[in-house]
Order: C-alpha cells, then sequence, then structure tokens
C-alpha cells in the first residue's frame, strides 16, 4: 500500500474515532432501510475503501490527506441524494478523465456496491463535525456564563464541576447532557436573569474540547460513541413524541422544512435552541419532556440527518423527452453503427447505484464517441438523472 494511504486511513480513523465504536458491534456489511425505502448505511467507513482502492485519493483529498488536483472532500462536502452525485460525477466526467489520462492511470469500474458506498461515505462526512478548538471553547464557557453555575479543573463547592465530562470523547455527549436538563437549565437562567445561550456552527465541539482539555482524566480511558443508528432514531422520533408534535398534531414546526444540511453537532444546537419553546408546549399538552441516554440522540440526530435529504423530482415522461434532447438517440438507435445498446434495451436497473455505475464503466466510450462527432457529453442535473432511470425502469417498456 502506497505511504500516502497509510497516511490518509490512520488520519481519518482518528478523525472518526470520536464518533465510532472500535470493535465489532457494527455489521460492516448490512444495511438499514427506512420506512420511506431509503436505503441507509449501518457503517459509512466501508466507502473509505472504495476511496482508496478506485483511486478517487490520487486526485481527491480528505482534509488535506491525498491528492492535490481535484476538490478536498473536507472542505466541499457533499450533500444529497444518489442522483445528485450521479449528476456531479457525469458533469465533471470529461476533467476527471483527463486527469486520469495526464496521470497514466487506468480508469476502475465501479459496481453498484463500489457507488454505494462511496457515496455513503462522501455524504457521511458532513454529518461529522471537525474536531473542537480548544481556545474557542474557553471564550464560549465565559461568553456563555457557563461560568456562573458551572466550574471545571479546579472545584468549587458553590458550583457544579463538569470535570466527569473529560472522559467523553464525543461532543455529543455533551450535547446530550445538556438537552436532558436544558428545561432546569434554562429555567433558572430565566429567573437568574442570565441570557440562554444559543448554539451554532462547532460550538458544541468547542466547549466539549476546552472542558476536556482542563479537566482532571487521571488514567480513565475514554467513552466513545457511535455514529448512530437512523433505524433506530426512528423509533425513537415516534416513542419521544417527536412525531406525535411535529408530524401527528402539527404542534411543532414542520421539520420537512428545516435544512438539516448539518454536522451532528450543528444539529445538536438546533434541538438546544428548540428546547424552550418545546418544553412550554410539551407542559401545555402535559406530555413528558424527552430524554436521551447511551447512544439515543446519536441515533435520532442520524435519522433526522437522513430524514430531510434532498427530495429529486422526476418522470418517466421527462425521461422520455430527455432521451432526444440530450442527444442519446443519436448513437442509441436501432442498427446504430457505434454498437451501442438500443434505446429500448437498456434497463431495467435494481436501482440508482446500479443505473449509474453501468453509466460510469462506460464513459470514456460514450465520451470518445461524442468527441469524434464534434460534440460532448451533454450536462444533467439531479432531476435528469432521475427521470432517465424512470423511464429505463418503466412497467410498461
Amino acid at each position: 500500500m502506497k505511504v500516502k494511504y497509510i497516511v490518509f486511513t490512520t488520519a481519518l480513523v482518528l478523525l472518526l474515532s470520536v464518533y465510532f465504536l472500535n470493535g465489532n458491534t457494527l455489521n460492516r456489511n448490512s444495511q438499514i432501510k427506512q420506512s420511506n425505502e431509503q436505503t441507509l448505511p449501518q457503517n459509512p467507513l466501508n466507502g473509505r475503501i472504495v476511496f482508496e482502492q478506485k483511486g478517487c485519493i490520487d486526485c481527491h483529498s480528505i482534509n488535506g490527506y491525498g491528492g492535490k488536483t481535484a476538490p478536498d472532500f473536507g472542505k466541499q462536502n457533499f450533500f444529497g441524494s444518489d442522483y445528485d452525485l450521479i449528476s456531479a460525477m457525469w458533469n465533471h466526467s470529461p476533467q476527471m478523465l483527463k486527469q486520469i489520462g495526464d496521470k497514466n492511470i487506468n480508469k476502475q469500474n465501479l459496481s453498484e456496491k463500489d457507488f454505494r458506498s462511496l457515496r455513503y461515505f462522501l455524504n457521511f462526512l458532513r454529518y461529522l463535525s471537525v474536531n473542537g478548538n480548544i481556545s474557542n471553547g474557553k471564550i464560549l464557557f465565559n461568553k456563555m456564563n457557563c461560568i456562573q453555575c458551572h466550574s471545571v479543573g479546579k472545584l468549587n463547592t458553590k458550583k457544579i464541576s463538569l470535570n466527569k465530562m473529560s472522559v467523553y470523547a464525543s461532543p455529543l455527549y455533551l450535547a446530550q447532557v445538556m438537552w436532558n436538563h436544558a428545561a432546569k437549565m434554562q429555567n433558572m437562567q430565566r429567573q437568574s436573569g442570565i441570557k440562554i445561550p444559543v448554539f451554532k456552527g462547532n460550538d458544541f465541539s468547542d466547549l466539549s474540547a476546552y472542558l476536556e482539555s482542563i479537566s482532571p482524566n487521571g488514567k480513565k480511558e475514554k467513552v466513545y460513541m457511535s455514529p448512530g443508528n437512523p433505524l433506530k432514531g426512528e423509533g425513537l422520533f415516534k416513542s419521544k413524541k417527536c412525531y406525535y408534535c411535529h408530524e401527528q398534531k402539527h404542534i411543532g414546526p414542520d421539520l420537512t422544512k428545516y435544512n438539516f444540511n448539518k454536522s451532528v453537532t450543528e444539529i445538536a444546537g438546533m434541538m438546544w435552541d428548540h428546547a424552550s419553546s418545546m418544553d412550554a408546549a410539551m407542559t401545555k399538552y402535559k406530555i413528558s419532556y424527552p430524554e436521551f441516554k447511551n447512544d439515543e440522540m446519536a441515533n435520532l440526530i442520524s435519522y433526522l440527518y437522513f430524514k430531510n435529504q434532498s427530495k429529486v423530482p422526476g418522470s418517466i415522461e421527462e425521461g422520455k423527452n430527455l432521451i432526444s434532447g440530450k442527444g442519446c438517440i443519436s448513437c442509441h438507435s436501432q442498427g446504430n453503427s457505434y454498437n451501442a445498446p438500443v434505446i429500448n434495451k437498456i434497463g431495467p436497473f435494481n436501482n440508482a447505484d446500479s443505473f449509474f455505475s453501468e453509466l460510469w464503466n462506460h464513459l470514456p466510450m460514450m465520451e470518445k464517441t461524442s468527441y469524434a462527432k464534434g460534440k460532448t457529453l451533454p450536462k444533467l442535473m439531479p432531476s435528469d438523472v432521475k427521470s432517465l432511470y424512470l423511464y429505463f425502469n418503466r412497467k410498461n417498456r
């Protein structure tokens, strides 16, 4: 294995270790399914193997580890559906194929499983918050008036010590503890005239990093947190009465209108900021305030993260129009001289991942044919990709 692969893998494991349990508690090949039939990964880290083995790392990097000639996925996060990634890769294929040729690298084919794993991996990078900034965390500890009620490091009998927080490696533990005490804390803050803090961006990670840096830890082993199981999160969404308030009775806001294209700690911050109004509503309707333990908050947030992924429009009729509008028919007509499959014989596909793996594997030939005709590959929007997929998978073929 190349040295940069070893460095990349080591760095990535360190980056993600605060969210993943180390061991065999996760089935690497298993997947879970939501009620909307969208399959979800149990362990998105599997995709890093595809990212390395298929040569993506030769051009792309993750937070600086990897190639420098293509976007860094740690800085330009991908978020969206399979159709979003398909259209992005398709539209950038001329540049990608050129770089592959310039580097004298053999283009790697992608199987259906490869593409799915890669998509999960790239998508999941956005979910993980970056490492906290200790200096900023110290500023927040004072600015948010945490210091008024809490002590850290040196014990103060008049304040509640936060030294035990240092054992938790994930900032999500801090978010969970604060959520469980949110109603009580915010009540006391109002009575004392203390402004209730509002969390945004990487605040939870920064505050957690500061608490960890200043708290005496001794030789205690760090406690790590699961990245979250969306299927279990869906169950919690119902059992904790989130569904009852947000969807069934519409007591709370419609969550489908919220943007959860954020890191796990940013979403936790949104929940904290919502705690006060939620507590008031639950008191009014005599509903118990939900508390979380173990990995429950991680499970719920991972469900929210995947729940609102971009909904891509598309139709069979539009797919039919695209066949001629994008020039597909010029190469895929009956009796064509390019040995290209006839439109009516393309598909059906198991899913969009299977559809794109076929497209990707034949891209060099398609691009070469287009250039020979003095044309370039047509640009595709995510809705175009979905419409084409629906057309090739139509029942009445």
